[in-house]
């Protein structure tokens, strides 16, 4: 396995878990990494360059310090350090909404969709403040290619703000999983029929519904699919599948009775 600015996280872990504490050498709050929950939620989604912007360092100082531990490496050939570009702030803010995600990060959920929410939620006057203890920039990848500028500051050594501006309509990322003209449920049930993982998770605590179903899909085959019996619709869990390239159907039974068939795109 050689390493580039490219690598996912996640593929590293899976290679060495050891290369946690090597990643977090460069900004502690990746040591949350250690934590299984959120290893699944953001590994697979920060490459060693968004590490890099996250740490305030270069992807070729991470790469060195993980060619260190026996990894071999690729380094770039023309590189600054990812993070300085955000110094400056020079966006117009004269109507802010705060939103601290901390707290929600310090319960092991992922804080995208109380961003998304509040997103839709704002005037086009308006600039979002992100409250964290780092950049989150896979969310603000997404963000930016669909119309929002961003800027970020650090006020201290534990904080970071990122202000995000709309510049147009945002749609709604969970509504983008499923196509338009996708088969129904029923056909769904017959297309995969004798390919289906059934799971009911009815029963489990939070968090480990999503938890576990993040897990289940990655033990089938392309060609088959996860059959889940579910209470409700996971919020969460449903713009995580979209980023790990799966979609889904779901039918509604009662109130407590929501079935789902997952399937890769």
């Amino acid at each position: 396995m050689v390493l580039n600015k490219d690598s996912k996280i996640s593929k590293i872990l899976n290679e060495n878990e050891k290369a946690i504490e090597t990643i977090a050498s460069v900004n502690k709050n990746f040591k949350k990494l250690e934590n299984p929950f959120l290893r699944k939620l953001f590994a697979p989604r920060v490459s060693i360059k968004d590490a890099a912007k996250i740490g305030g360092t270069s992807s070729n100082e991470i790469l060195k310090k993980l060619e260190a531990i026996g990894f071999k490496v690729e380094y770039s050939k023309k590189e600054t350090t990812d993070s300085k570009q955000e110094n400056k702030i020079t966006m117009k803010k004269d109507k802010v909404v705060k939103l601290d995600v901390r707290p929600i990060l310090a319960t092991g959920t992922d804080p995208y969709h109380a961003i998304m929410d509040t997103l839709k939620m704002m005037n086009e006057d308006e600039t979002l403040q992100i409250i964290n203890t780092f950049e989150p920039v896979p969310l603000l990848n997404k963000l930016k290619s669909k119309g929002y500028t961003y800027e970020v500051e650090r006020p201290d050594a534990e904080s970071v703000h990122t202000y995000l501006k709309k510049n147009g309509e945002i749609e709604e990322e969970i509504e983008q999983i499923i196509d338009n003209e996708s088969i129904t449920f029923e056909q769904a049930e017959k297309k995969y029929h004798g390919k289906m993982h059934e799971l009911d998770v009815r029963d489990l605590e939070m968090p480990l519904p999503m938890v576990t179903i993040l897990q289940e899909i990655e033990k089938i085959n392309e060609d088959e699919v996860l059959y889940v019996h579910h209470k409700r619709l996971p919020q969460y869990l449903l713009p995580e599948l979209e980023t790990r390239g799966w979609s889904y159907l779901n039918k509604e039974v009662d109130n407590d009775n929501m079935k789902f068939i997952i399937f890769k795109k």
